[in-house]
């Protein structure tokens, strides 16, 4: 147990998380993982951009000077060619303990203006905010046609504000659209 609290430390992780054994409450457990979130991070920083960076500089450089790549000023200015190679090495979602907290808390950023929905979207889900809206803008016409409407809009949570939910009454079979109808043959 010395040794790997030692080892630890020297990585910068929290022992929890390097045994993979968490026996602490909610927020022993969140703090933890918080703890390694940063070191991962400015890991994560300096490979992006100490190899990452470096080898799409390079690539880029190559296909614009061979013609496989048209980029008007690549070569001409410092400023265009910047701007071509902006990036962000986003890497994967941090991941939840509690969902629900998570994304409550990601509501009040926004709603504060501490953060945007393109950067929630990639910090909860690792996701591209502008990709995912004609998907969504898709996934609700989609619903409304089939009378769905209401499913895919913000609602609170099964069972209201607790997140508690209701039994399943008795007499109410779950629907599965592989059924056929009443009076439907198969």
């Amino acid at each position: 147990m010395a040794v790997l609290r030692q080892i630890g430390v020297a990585l910068e992780l929290p022992f929890e998380v390097l045994v993979k054994h968490f026996t602490a409450s909610y927020s022993a457990a969140r703090a933890a993982l918080l703890e390694a979130w940063r070191f991962f991070r400015s890991r994560r920083e300096w490979l992006a951009a100490s190899f990452c960076q470096v080898v799409y500089e390079a690539w880029m450089d190559e296909a614009v000077a061979l013609g496989r790549l048209k980029a008007p000023g690549y070569f001409a200015d410092p400023l265009i060619r910047k701007a071509y190679l902006g990036a962000d090495w986003i890497g994967d979602a941090q991941g939840q303990i509690d969902p629900v907290k998570e994304i409550t808390a990601a509501e009040k950023r926004i709603s504060l203006g501490v953060s945007t929905v393109t950067e929630e979207t990639a910090a909860i889900t690792g996701g591209d905010f502008e990709r995912n809206v004609p998907l969504i803008k898709k996934e609700r016409r989609l619903l409304e046609e089939a009378g769905l409407s209401g499913s895919a809009k913000a609602a609170p949570p099964p069972g209201g504000a607790n997140g508690a939910v209701p039994p399943a009454k008795p007499d109410e079979a779950p629907e599965d659209e592989d059924q056929p109808e009443k009076g439907e043959q198969s």
